[in-house]
């Protein structure tokens, strides 16, 4: 397998075609693995120096680390990035070949090719991912430590076929609660949900109305939305838009919007990344029921699973998601 190490933000660029055709092979393909995702996230809220490994066999791209380097409490850190903005973080690796892309990261990691390091971290790995238990196996051939951190979770829904069916798997006080919050807002004369899910001359004021909700919605929302994060993520979405994974929706009650929510209909199911309220209409817990509508149309569109990305919120395990836990893996020299 052979190793190549890119230090510059042109990779992104030079690889999108490989790169994405990988993801394609690989058992960890989601959104935020993508270059253009990446790329953004560098442009608007990058530091530290940039390190991008790829792997190759036969002319082949087998897997991709990209790493940056920086220093954190003392430290030389080499780490996965964006995780700040980023749910799952993995390593894009062809499927079945885990274990020989820990073998060749680590083994570059110890040669002197390596940049000066002391810790090495992968944010955000999921426990069902194929590579999440091959660095404690590997890490010793190499004198190193492996270690797993549990971060928080990200619940998942599997989805039925019907959306009665889904209905019954809810507990029967949250099956209430949601048919009659669905009930009080379609009773109302003014209102209705729409999905937009193209750069057209509309995604400009979308983005903006969707920030600006998502803003109002809590403080600590309003504290996340730093310019940084405002540039980051106007530029992803509308990347997303133009490639057709992105989705934007809205509900509107009386001419107004009243809730919102980014979301990624990518590969065999919706990621819901975040959303805004307007806290006017609080009362009418239009959130709820637009979520609702998004299961829904998930269902009737037969996708498999609806994940709630990161985050513990309890009405996610009210809407019958289950926890996947979330880790950073943490690899250093033996004390």
């Amino acid at each position: 397998m052979r190793l190549c190490s890119f230090q510059g933000p042109e990779v992104f660029e030079e690889l999108t075609e490989a790169w994405i055709d990988l993801l394609r092979r690989s058992s960890v393909d989601s959104p935020f693995l993508r270059p253009g995702w990446l790329r953004t996230w560098w442009e608007h809220l990058g530091e530290g120096e940039l390190h991008v490994l790829t792997f190759e066999e036969g002319g082949r791209l087998i897997g991709i680390a990209p790493l940056r380097r920086i220093a954190r409490d003392g430290r030389r850190v080499l780490e996965t990035f964006s995780e700040e903005v980023t749910d799952y973080l993995d390593l894009p690796v062809e499927s079945g070949r885990e274990e020989e892309l820990a073998h060749a990261l680590l083994a570059w990691l110890i040669s002197p090719a390596a940049p000066e390091w002391d810790l090495l971290i992968l944010w955000n790995i999921r426990e069902d991912s194929p590579i999440y238990g091959a660095w404690s196996a590997v890490a010793p051939a190499y004198g190193l430590v492996a270690r797993a951190e549990r971060l928080t979770v990200c619940p998942v829904l599997s989805l039925p076929a019907t959306w009665e069916a889904y209905l019954q798997m809810l507990d029967g006080k949250d099956r209430h609660e949601l048919r009659r919050k669905m009930r009080r807002v379609e009773a109302l004369e003014s209102v209705r949900w729409y999905i937009l899910r193209e750069d057209g001359p509309d995604a400009g004021e979308a983005i903006e109305a969707f920030l600006d909700l998502m803003a109002v919605s809590s403080p600590e929302k309003a504290d996340f939305l730093s310019e940084g994060v405002r540039a980051f993520l106007r530029q992803a979405i509308r990347q997303g838009l133009r490639e057709g994974w992105a989705r934007l929706s809205f509900m509107e009650i009386e001419g107004e919007k009243a809730a919102t929510y980014l979301d990624f209909d990518y590969r065999d199911r919706i990621w819901l990344y975040n959303a805004g309220f307007n806290p006017r209409f609080a009362g009418l817990s239009p959130g709820i029921v637009l979520l609702a509508y998004l299961i829904r149309q998930a269902i009737e569109q037969g996708k498999p699973v609806f994940d709630f990305l990161r985050g513990d919120e309890p009405y996610k395990f009210r809407f019958g998601a289950r926890e996947v836990p979330l880790y950073r893996i943490l690899i250093s020299r033996p004390e």
